[in-house]
């Protein structure tokens, strides 16, 4: 249990830490009811880096019997505007779930993101995916489905 808890505390701090430097678009999503939600925990801190069109998700969920953790990066291919401060977006990504088996995944998410205000982004996505579970037994392909929603705040 405590090699489990250092190694998602390792991969909490680069995973946070690296992009911070460069983040302004920091926020939370939070899994939706259809589909799988998101990987390993249901709500993640959601950080966009503003040089390049990537975008990363990080949540955890360290419990006396369970521990989980996902993590999601994203590259936006497109991101146009739709109409007013409506956008949507689209790209290749990768994910990491772990909960009670590994998964290793590619997603392809496709988006709506509104800018209600100057300084907030609202968002709602949905991701096939396709991965690898690696668990007592290797199985290729799990397919899945994700969806989520939430804000980010930018400064």
């Amino acid at each position: 249990m405590r090699s489990k808890v250092l190694i998602i505390a390792i991969v909490l701090m680069l995973a946070v830490a690296v992009p911070m430097t460069f983040a302004t678009g920091v926020g939370a999503a939070f899994g939706l009811p259809f589909g799988g939600g998101l990987p390993g925990s249901n709500i993640m801190l959601s950080l966009k880096v503003p040089q390049v069109p990537f975008l990363m998700g990080l949540g955890f969920n360290i419990g006396e019997t369970t521990t989980a953790f996902g993590f999601t990066g994203d590259w936006w291919i497109a991101n146009q505007n739709l109409f007013s401060f409506v956008n949507y977006y689209l790209g290749p990504g990768f994910y990491i779930g772990y909960s009670e088996s590994l998964l290793l995944g590619g997603r392809f998410p496709v988006g709506l993101n509104i800018y209600p205000i100057k300084n907030l982004e609202l968002f709602l996505e949905v991701a096939p995916t396709l991965a690898v579970g690696i668990g007592d037994a290797i199985t290729f392909p799990v397919w899945g489905f994700q969806s989520s929603c939430g804000l980010r705040f930018w400064f």
